[in-house]
């Protein structure tokens, strides 16, 4: 403020500008050892790691609206910028909604899963308990890992993608909310009583955001006599 300059953490602030993005690393610990890492598997991953990372990708969809909560979380969350919008994972593609960094020798405790779809706007607790639900159900329900999609999704077409069983975020807030709202791992994630307030207080939210119309929008609509 004393140089004139406003700090925000609004996901996205400014309109052909990438977004701001809550990268999350994520790893879990078994006797003081990382769980994610196995030396003899191809990628690093123990089965532990990629059935983590299994469980988020197949319920993205549902926790979005825990790590993507606002109206404008999902101006940042569309094709052809660095935030991800395609489920898959990778290890060098920054299109794909998680990310494992390489590994590199004697770094085994850096091996990690980087979730990318999050935003800094996102309430933490519900964002993290979320991910971890997801994380645990892949781990306790034995979710088989795809292989892992290398090149940039953005230059895929629709049928590309739908052929290779690759889905994509929801779109809207209001289409985020109406998928957790028939999620039985958002309602054990949030509980009964704070589940329904939550569903109810976000279709509110958008029920709102549907609603408006701003001076620059009937501006620019007004016909001219």
């Amino acid at each position: 403020m004393k140089y004139g300059w406003h700090a925000t953490f609004m996901p996205k602030p400014l309109f052909g500008e990438n977004g701001s993005g809550m990268h999350v690393h994520q790893s879990l610990s078994r006797d003081g050892k990382n769980a994610f890492f196995d030396p003899d598997d191809q990628y690093y991953l123990s089965p532990t790691a990629k059935a983590f990372i299994a469980g988020q990708l197949k319920h993205a969809r549902e926790i979005s609206p825990l790590f993507a909560q606002w109206v404008n979380s999902y101006k940042r969350l569309v094709p052809g910028y660095e935030a991800p919008t395609y489920l898959a994972w990778s290890r060098r593609n920054r299109s794909a909604l998680i990310r494992v960094p390489l590994y590199h020798p004697g770094k085994e405790q850096a091996t990690r899963a980087e979730l990318r779809c999050p935003d800094p706007a996102c309430n933490p607790y519900l964002c993290f308990a979320g991910m971890l639900h997801a994380g645990l159900e892949g781990i306790e329900h034995g979710y088989e890992l795809p292989e892992p999609m290398e090149q940039n999704l953005y230059h895929l077409t629709p049928e590309e993608r739908e052929k290779r069983g690759i889905e994509e975020l929801p779109e809207t807030l209001g289409e985020a909310i109406e998928i957790a709202a028939h999620s039985e791992l958002v309602l054990r994630v949030l509980g009964e009583h704070t589940f329904k307030r939550f569903v109810e207080i976000k279709r509110q939210e958008w029920d709102e955001y549907r609603v408006q119309v701003t001076p620059w929008e009937v501006d620019k609509f007004l016909p001219v006599l």
